[in-house]
């Protein structure tokens, strides 16, 4: 897929669940200017692929099976899914942890098994912005924590806040270990909420590597509100269940692939 209809394709997603997002708000979620939303939002109406109502965007055909799960999404639930393979992925996740690092975990449920292992003594510093991954990191010594706090969203324990994104920005990590509702091949990483978005782009661009991790039932799955085009990453961490298209795929895009 071009990069424009991919571009395009990612657009009409935010306008499917949030129609009343204004050009400046979708120029800052997919990282183009407002000339580029303009241009893009002129290439859909032309296709047909969405309306105007009194200034808003309705979107009226859907280019993929793309499930909003936002209502629905707590914590406590999603821990209970792939509980193993999630725990191995962690586990593993931290053996790509380097003494004298500097980290930044997402929020989610695999993020949080990752931050039970995080060795102590070597001295890590870690941005969060997860409550269960605090938690899990405060009594770990030799870990300095920075909290990126803000307005606690109980359904995933996600603070958030412009303030937070802000303080991601202003740092600089070596690698953003990155959690993800929904991985597809032309429709890029996706997640649960909107809110989570502007937060994981502020710890992408704030780091030299990003590497997600996500479990194999992710793959294929198309979420609500997008976060990166798939090549935004530079290693997936993921379980035995992925299947030999999907490697293939991560091959192509040219990014690590460890399976555990």
């Amino acid at each position: 897929m071009k990069k424009k209809e991919q571009r395009a394709n990612n657009l009409l997603l935010l306008l499917q669940e949030s129609p009343d997002l204004s050009v400046k708000n979708l120029a800052e979620i997919l990282g183009v200017s407002e000339m580029t939303i303009r241009r893009d939002l002129k290439y859909l109406k032309e296709n047909h692929l969405f309306i105007r109502s009194h200034g808003i965007q309705i979107p009226v055909q859907e280019r993929a099976d793309i499930t909003n799960i936002e209502t629905e999404y707590t914590l406590s639930s999603e821990r209970t899914k792939s509980y193993k393979e999630k725990q191995k992925i962690g586990q593993f996740a931290t053996t790509l942890i380097h003494p004298n690092d500097t980290l930044i975990l997402d929020s989610g449920t695999t993020l949080a098994e990752m931050a039970r292992f995080i060795p102590e003594h070597q001295n890590l510093s870690v941005t969060c912005y997860n409550y269960c991954t605090l938690t899990q990191l405060f009594q770990k010594e030799g870990v300095q924590i920075t909290l990126a706090g803000g307005f606690l969203h109980r359904s995933d324990q996600m603070f958030e806040s412009p303030y937070a994104n802000e303080l991601i920005r202003s740092q600089r990590a070596n690698t953003f270990f990155l959690g993800a509702s929904g991985i597809h091949e032309a429709l890029g990483i996706t997640c649960a909420h909107n809110y989570e978005v502007l937060t994981k782009k502020a710890a992408m661009s704030s780091s030299l590597t990003t590497v997600l991790l996500a479990d194999s039932s992710k793959f294929g799955l198309v979420r609500s509100a997008f976060v990166a085009p798939l090549a935004g990453v530079d290693a997936i961490v993921t379980d035995e269940g992925i299947t030999d298209e999907w490697k293939r795929i991560i091959k192509n895009a040219g990014i690590k692939l460890y399976v555990v």
